[in-house]
């Protein structure tokens, strides 16, 4: 097994437990038993769990949650991994040239599974900073640096300010490309029930990985 990568699994608890169960089930089977730091806000039995306690849904909590976890990593590199995500475990064998650089894994489907929109996936060709290998050093400067000035943890709103994409807060970026998808669910329960995607690419199966609603069925 690699000694170069830590995964960092951050979540609010917001998704339903018997799915987030389900997710967290699935990456300790992907990752193989490389080390993870779970980054919380309610205790979960999670490799290394560290349980920062309740706070408002914003990108600026979701970036501190994940700056605690590479904070306390002590490889060289970490694999991020957020609650509604399935990872192949290609995603886990990636070995990146760079220290100073996101290499983002692709390609990453959405599957919906919202209430009044069709269960279908779509491709979302920029990734995913919630499938990202990169530099320990490199994200918790990334994140320090932009944050500086707002305090630790922020409002539902990061208190009036704009917190930017995370993967324009690194600058440099690669993406590596796997056999297998990575697979995001879009839930009612999600930060943000919109996200970017190809409309052209909407289709209700994908090799390796079946069809969307017998996915669906599987995780809830």
């Amino acid at each position: 097994m690699r000694d170069d990568l830590t995964v960092i699994y951050y979540t609010s608890n917001r998704e339903r437990p018997r799915f987030e169960n389900k997710i967290m089930r699935s990456l300790k089977h992907a990752s193989g038993g490389l080390p993870i730091i779970s980054v919380s806000q309610k205790p979960i039995d999670l490799g290394q769990n560290i349980c920062v306690g309740e706070k408002p849904v914003s990108s600026q909590n979701a970036w501190r949650q994940l700056q605690v976890g590479a904070a306390e990593a002590k490889t060289k590199y970490i694999a991020t991994a957020e609650s509604d995500f399935i990872y192949p475990k290609e995603y886990f064998s990636f070995e990146p040239d760079r220290a100073d650089t996101a290499y983002i894994a692709a390609p990453l489907y959405l599957c919906f599974n919202q209430r009044g929109i069709a269960k279908v996936f779509y491709l979302k060709p920029r990734g995913s900073e919630a499938a990202m290998i990169i530099g320990r050093d490199c994200l918790v400067d990334a994140i320090e640096t932009t944050l500086k000035d707002v305090g630790m943890w922020g409002s539902a709103h990061a208190d009036g300010r704009t917190i930017p994409y995370l993967l324009d807060l690194i600058g440099k970026r690669e993406d590596f490309h796997t056999r297998v998808p990575t697979i995001t669910f879009k839930t009612d329960s999600n930060m943000h029930r919109r996200s970017p995607h190809d409309p052209h690419s909407k289709c209700r199966e994908l090799p390796y990985i079946g069809k969307s609603n017998d996915l669906i069925r599987r995780y809830t």
